[in-house]
């Protein structure tokens, strides 16, 4: 097999490999004994806008002449560059390929443009920034949210406070009964129907009581 025919057994991989990880990766593959119009095969070149006939990158220059220095290792994964006509982010890997003679014959590379994650970040950044105005990250208390008013909501909330209070509704003192209900206004728990009805049986106290805490509340 002549050196040729050597490289273009490695084209399938350039379609399966631009399969596989998308439009956001370029995928070439370069003749090495023909630098100024290295390429033989691409996919996804929207991202550096070359094609066939085009010639080996500069940072590929320079990956061949770090590895020809390492022979142990043939490839080299995961470092970056930016364009310089559209300042994208690429994150690059080379994966340098050898003839049978252990000569260096071509070179595969994967450019993945990062510039669409770049701007993720930024979004996410910007929402992370936000949290810290946030209740919870300026120290104070966390409030749960609930979406579905049930019939279940009320008796809930309401069994929820008193148990917060440690002090079932029979030993409890007018002023803790006064506290719970006023507690239960700033929850608005007495927007929902039957919410004074409901406190009330909960407390032990009549509904004109509950309206008269309500009420000193609103006077104060």
């Amino acid at each position: 097999m002549n050196h040729a025919q050597s490289l273009q057994a490695w084209v399938p991989l350039v379609d399966f490999l631009a399969d596989a990880f998308g439009s956001t990766c370029e995928v070439v593959l370069h003749d090495l004994r023909n630098i100024e119009h290295s390429i033989i095969a691409i996919r996804n070149n929207h991202i550096t806008g070359r094609k066939i006939g085009d010639s080996l990158s500069d940072y590929a220059l320079e990956v061949i002449h770090k590895q020809s220095r390492n022979p142990n290792k043939n490839y080299v994964a995961s470092y970056y560059g930016t364009l310089e006509e559209s300042g994208k982010i690429l994150r690059l890997s080379s994966f340098l390929i050898y003839d049978e003679e252990n000569e260096l014959m071509g070179l595969l590379a994967l450019n993945m443009d990062f510039s669409a994650l770049e701007e993720a970040r930024n979004i996410i950044d910007g929402f992370i920034n936000n949290m810290e105005k946030l209740p919870q990250a300026a120290g104070r208390e966390e409030k749960s949210m609930h979406f579905n008013l049930s019939e279940d909501y009320m008796p809930s909330v309401i069994a929820q406070m008193i148990e917060s209070c440690g002090v079932e509704p029979m030993r409890m003192t007018l002023e803790e009964k006064r506290s719970l209900v006023e507690q239960l206004q700033l929850k608005g728990i007495f927007l929902l129907k039957g919410a004074v009805t409901e406190v009330a049986n909960k407390l032990e106290v009549s509904e004109q009581t509950v309206y008269r805490y309500l009420k000193d509340k609103d006077e104060r």
